[in-house]
């Protein structure tokens, strides 16, 4: 009789390993956007749409709020200064007016006859405020300016020299220019010309005002100028310098701090304190004036220059999110209308990660909150006594910096909105490189009103195509009930639109490993 118990207990030991094993609920943790690596065995996960980037996930993206009428023609400029009491402006320009942002109304405040851009042309205005004057060039006209909350703008420069600039930014206590054509020597794409030290009207050489100009033939184009209050960065398309004042005679000393990365897209260069981001030639990158170090290598390199549509080239816009400490590029890509940016890529230097988020727009822009005029209070109380602070408090000059856009219909807003709708995908994954059965996922979405729906995709070799199938709706447990069978499984996590989540974490996968096939 023991010799039968013994034989029995080893037929059912048997049988239970033929049996597939159950397992409990594995976490699929949603890892960087990687979308430049292989699916199988990505280190992140294959798409992160509608998202910002977090240490442990993403959180929502928040749609943009129109807040303004609309510009003649496409946006091709935006900026914001501040005048000495804190009132802040905001003005933005098209292809042949700039404008004032007066409440939510746009006031054509060029200067008399307009300027002399087409709906054509490729130019776009750049903006700087220089103490409290506001300039603007687009190359095609001169160099134009405004006293901060003026009422017209007007030529810049009274000198007998009155270059025009593609390029403009504000190194210590000069404005500098690049890529200049004038009346003497023609168009000059190589060459930095900078003012008379505090004195933005004065381009004419002199040893007695220090300004000059300088030619770098080495590294082609000037493509942009960006400022700041020890020194300068120089960017040209196969070059970086730096630009440090020294005083007369030289005024200032030249450096190249790279010679193999420049970058051929002038709007994607945008800085903020040290740090400048651009795209070269080789993808996206950094510099803090001395390192120049690639952020986007085989993340999302390839993904770029694959969606980007290059005869749209001057349509790139990039902007600062300093509260989110995130720097955004706006591109038209793949399926774009007639060169409108289409798709937006997102970097977090806090995190070290990326998304991105299909949006149609006419550029992106860092802006300032315009805060409140005297006629705007009445939106918060038409009882002056009740308000909260009085008249003259800076709880009412705003001066927020904010992320800003321009839609399709040339109109002004803030990304305030309500939360876009949102696609992650896992990487692909399998169970101990067997066959597995996949039967529940349960999305990791931390919200208090979210519809979430999850769909898998799933193949058994490498060889074959892998696509989602049908997304199901999750259930009052949070679990969505799926049923797939194969090696390689991968999962895509829906969230619409409207929904109020903060932050998804990844996916628990509820699977049963099935053997080998």
């Amino acid at each position: 009789m023991a010799l039968v118990a013994t034989l029995t207990q080893r037929f059912q030991a048997i049988q239970d390993s033929m049996q597939p094993e159950s397992r409990q609920p594995g976490m699929v943790p949603f890892g960087e956007y990687l979308p430049d690596q292989a699916d199988f065995n990505n280190p992140g996960c294959t798409d992160a749409l509608g998202v910002l980037p977090d240490i442990n996930g993403f959180r929502p993206f928040k749609d943009l709020t129109v807040t303004s009428d609309a510009l003649s023609a496409r946006a091709r400029g935006l900026g914001a200064a501040s005048d000495t009491g804190g009132a802040v402006s905001i003005y933005a320009g098209d292809q042949d007016k700039l404008y004032h942002l007066i409440r939510n109304g746009w006031v054509d405040i060029s200067k008399s006859g307009g300027y002399s851009g087409t709906s054509t042309s490729d130019s776009e205005w750049q903006m700087e405020a220089f103490g409290q004057t506001f300039i603007a060039t687009n190359f095609d006209d001169p160099v134009q300016s405004i006293a901060i909350g003026g009422t017209v703008f007007a030529d810049l420069i009274d000198s007998a020299d009155t270059p025009k600039a593609r390029h403009l930014g504000v190194v210590r206590e000069f404005v500098v220019l690049g890529n200049t054509s004038d009346g003497t020597d023609g168009i000059k794409p190589e060459r930095v010309w900078w003012s008379g030290i505090n004195d933005a009207t004065d381009f004419t050489p002199a040893a007695s005002t220090q300004c000059d100009f300088q030619d770098i033939p080495e590294g082609g184009w000037v493509m942009r100028i960006v400022g700041g209050v020890e020194y300068g960065l120089i960017f040209q398309e196969r070059r970086i310098s730096r630009m440090t004042y020294v005083g007369s005679p030289l005024v200032f000393r030249i450096d190249a701090i790279d010679r193999k990365r420049g970058t051929p897209i002038s709007g994607s260069v945008i800085g903020h304190g040290r740090n400048v981001f651009f795209i070269s030639e080789e993808g996206f990158m950094v510099t803090n004036g001395q390192n120049t170090t690639p952020i986007g290598d085989n993340r999302v390199d390839r993904f770029f220059w694959d969606q980007f549509d290059t005869q749209y080239i001057s349509r790139v816009s990039a902007a600062i999110d300093p509260l989110n400490k995130l720097v955004m590029w706006a591109f038209p890509g793949t399926g774009n209308s007639a060169g409108t940016p289409n798709k937006i890529l997102i970097y977090s230097w806090g995190t070290n990660r990326w998304s991105r988020v299909d949006k149609d727009l006419e550029i992106l822009g860092r802006s300032v909150d315009p805060g409140y005029t005297l006629d705007g209070l009445d939106d918060v109380s038409t009882d002056l006594d009740a308000l909260a602070f009085s008249l003259d408090s800076r709880a009412w000059t705003g001066g927020d910096f904010q992320l800003a856009a321009f839609d399709t219909s040339h109109k002004y807003g803030t990304f305030v909105g309500s939360n876009l709708a949102a696609v992650i995908e896992t990487s692909e994954f399998e169970q101990e490189g067997q066959n597995s059965q996949i039967d529940r996922v349960r999305p990791l979405v931390d919200g208090t009103s979210a519809t979430i729906t999850a769909a898998l995709a799933t193949r058994d070799t490498q060889n074959e195509q892998s696509s989602f199938g049908t997304a199901i709706d999750d259930e009052a447990n949070g679990d969505v009930s799926v049923s797939s069978e194969g090696r390689y499984h991968k999962v895509q996590v829906n969230i619409a639109a409207g929904g109020t989540w903060t932050r998804a974490q990844g996916v628990q996968v509820f699977s049963t490993v099935t053997g080998f096939v």
